[in-house]
């Protein structure tokens, strides 16, 4: 008897819960259009819907998915990010608006380049690895990990690497528009200099560039190196139209909410953040490692 009641009362949580499933199905809004993607609380449906939500795997990339190529007296070059369309990107990668070039470069150890300069584009560098050294202008600039070198339009300048170890660089280049004056001597800075600014977005701990000469930038943008500590996650949120906003890993491995996805991002990788206000992002130190990122914020939204 026992079991028969057993039996019988599974058989009715079944039905029941098939009843609810089935009603639950047939109240469900028939869709159309997704307003709001999915990660949203006022959408619509809160299961994912890809006609709709931004492909994220488009707005991230390695430099090892580049071929690589010569540039700037002799460096070599893989591009990680180039011009596209940053609402509908043609390819992987190709998302920035307002930037020519965001690549990881590499100098060779007991190299230099050969003398360079462009009177129409600027250069950010910023050392990863490795130490070198800037000559530009008279000016001579021992450079290591963590340095970043603002290069202006019109002024020559040339890079050494005299160690045994490859100097490893994040490179950001700029056009520079008619009208525009440029500085006359690069300037050189570093994050280790900077007090740090604490509890940005919950965890963002940054730290800006502390440059010899303040550098003059086209775009109304800057950098700044952003740890997160052990164990701890950044708040996620979105940007809007006139934000180019990327974020390359340079130390730690860490996890990247992106959109609906989950990413493992490592040193070398970056993402540019889908200027549309549907996309979130969040970065986690899920390690007891040190984790850094070169944060990179050009703000037309903000001028």
């Amino acid at each position: 008897m026992r079991a028969f009641v057993l039996l019988a009362s599974a058989a009715v949580l079944v039905f029941s819960l098939g009843s609810f499933l089935s009603d639950a199905s047939q109240s469900r809004p028939k869709l159309t259009v997704e307003p709001d993607p999915s990660f949203a609380e006022g959408a619509v449906s809160n299961h994912r819907h890809p006609e709709v939500d931004s492909d994220v795997f488009l707005y991230i990339n390695h430099w090892r998915n580049s071929l690589p190529h010569e540039g700037h007296g002799g460096l070599i070059e893989r591009d990680i990010l180039t011009p596209g369309d940053p609402l509908k990107p043609p390819q992987k990668g190709a998302v920035l608006k307002y930037l020519k070039a965001y690549e990881r470069a590499v100098l060779q150890p007991r190299t230099n380049t050969m003398p360079f300069k462009s009177d129409r584009e600027q250069v950010f560098f910023y050392v990863m690895a490795g130490t070198g050294r800037v000559e530009a202008a008279g000016k001579k600039v021992e450079v290591g990990d963590g340095f970043a070198v603002v290069v202006p339009a019109g002024l020559e300048y040339r890079l050494f690497n005299p160690s045994d170890e490859q100097l490893e660089m994040i490179l950001v280049v700029e056009e520079v528009p008619a009208g525009f004056t440029p500085n006359t001597e690069i300037s050189v800075g570093s994050y280790h200099d900077s007090v740090p600014d604490v509890g940005m977005h919950w965890a963002h701990i940054g730290r800006g560039f502390v440059y010899d000469v303040p550098p003059k930038f086209v775009n109304p943008m800057g950098f700044a190196a952003v740890s997160i500590d052990n164990f701890d996650i950044a708040q996620p949120h979105v940007h809007g139209p006139g934000c180019e906003e990327v974020w390359c890993q340079v130390k730690g491995k860490s996890l990247l909410l992106f959109g609906n996805r989950l990413f493992e991002q490592e040193p070398g990788e970056a993402f540019l953040i889908p200027p549309n206000r549907k996309v979130p992002h969040s970065s986690i130190n899920h390690t007891r490692e040190h984790m850094l990122w070169l944060y990179l914020g050009n703000r037309h939204d903000k001028k």
